[in-house]
């Protein structure tokens, strides 16, 4: 930053002198005005705006200009070394003006990638709204997006290796195809995510009128997807140990950060987290309590289907996972959501909210099969057990909920449709 204040007073005393002419007063505030659309307000003690502006009331003026554009002060060039009584000329303003004002960027979700093949990347984005990607290469990317198409933006890296993505912004509008996802990476690309923080929530949040993002296979397999022939092309010799252990490892995700969809609420939208963390092997321990928001009201068609199927690492569910979900069942509401989850060790009271109704088809079709380590009670809502509550469940609406989970105390009550 001292380099650009150095060229400003260098413009000022030695090459500017006779290029560029002194400014005044308004000519600073309408310099700010015309790039960055604010108005700061003139000194209520001035008499002549059209008076000679001098580099503190320039600096000053900057400092406004940049509390005006992140709601606080961020900086304070005005009582700087550089905030001195020598006159500002125009070519100095207009590079102070282009230089110092800075809108800062709140990055509220980051992930963690290992680029092992191509030193390429991309984000896919269905959602309106204003975006700020920071590719952790010091570049900076500003997304003015207009419309929910599904886009991809990819970014090149100079060199493989690990890297950091910080995501900011405020989503406006979603796209409203079941099967596209409001944020997801292209499956075309070798990626590794072994890490992720923070909140997709806080940028892809339910809208005032209701709108939802859809994390539709946001995370499905998180880990390489294609191998290219020409991957271990050059080396030769003698092996060494663990030369390529874990090298194609289907998931390196390995927790999932609290508060990730916190700024969610309302009603859920159909496949709104279908197989969101799908094969998501790597994952352990408990999953996040809230971590779907605030949802609330009826069940959507497909809303959880294959959340975290596959996921054999994970232990716990929380309490109140699903609790403000109510009303009448909806097709595949929770299809497949705990398939395969071998860690689990037991099932929540009231895990399903306060769900009554006609059963439809394949609403708990799957959920917890092959989750062989569950012990405790099968799935109750207010202390009835599922099975009681729809008796005449068919297999096409709750074929294998309870598939090979044998250690559950109530296992042979549960009738053959659902095991």
């Amino acid at each position: 930053m001292k380099k650009i204040f150095f060229a400003l007073i260098g413009c000022l005393t030695v090459v500017c002198a006779h290029a560029a002419q002194i400014a005044n007063i308004e000519y600073v505030h309408k310099m700010i005005e015309h790039k960055w659309d604010i108005t700061v307000p003139y000194n209520p003690t001035l008499s002549n705006v059209k008076s000679m502006a001098n580099m503190k009331y320039l600096l000053t003026a900057i400092d406004v200009a940049n509390e005006i554009l992140n709601g606080e002060k961020t900086t304070d060039y005005g009582n700087g070394e550089f905030a001195t009584l020598h006159a500002a000329d125009t070519t100095a303003t207009n590079q102070a003006v282009e230089t110092l004002i800075k809108k800062e960027t709140e990055y509220k979700f980051y992930l963690t990638f290992n680029r092992v093949i191509s030193p390429q990347y991309g984000i896919n984005i269905s959602a309106a709204g204003e975006f700020v990607i920071d590719w952790g290469d010091g570049t900076i990317e500003t997304i003015n997006k207009t419309n929910t198409t599904n886009t991809t933006y990819l970014h090149d890296y100079s060199t493989t290796g690990e890297y950091t993505i910080g995501i900011g912004g405020q989503a406006t509008a979603y796209n409203t195809d079941p099967y596209t996802a409001t944020i997801s990476f292209p499956s075309d690309f070798v990626y590794d995510i072994f890490s992720i923080d923070g909140s997709l929530g806080a940028i892809f949040s339910t809208l005032p009128d209701g709108s939802q993002p859809r994390f539709y296979n946001t995370f499905f397999s998180v880990g390489v997807s294609t191998v290219p022939a020409e991957l271990f092309t050059g080396i030769s010799g003698a092996p060494v140990k663990n030369m390529f252990a874990g090298t194609f490892s289907l998931s390196l995700l390995r927790t999932i950060p609290d508060g990730l969809f916190a700024g969610i609420s309302g009603a859920p939208a159909s496949h709104m987290f279908y197989g969101t963390f799908y094969n998501c092997s790597g994952l352990t321990g408990a999953i996040p309590d809230g971590l779907f928001g605030n949802l609330t009201d009826a069940p959507a068609t497909s809303m959880f289907l294959g959340t975290f199927s596959g996921c054999s690492g994970l232990t716990s569910i929380p309490d109140g996972l699903f609790a403000g979900i109510s009303g009448a069942p909806a097709t595949n509401m929770f299809s497949s959501t705990f398939s395969g989850c071998s860690g689990l060790t037991s099932i929540p009271e009231n895990l399903f909210g306060n769900i009554s109704g006609t059963a439809k088809t394949s609403m708990f079709y799957r959920t917890f099969y092959n989750c062989t380590s569950l012990t405790g009670p099968s799935a109750r809502i207010n202390g009835q057990y599922l099975y009681e509550i729809w008796p005449n469940a068919t297999s096409s609406q709750v074929g294998d909920t309870y598939y090979n989970a044998t250690g559950l105390s109530d296992y042979s009550n549960i009738p053959s449709a659902w095991k």
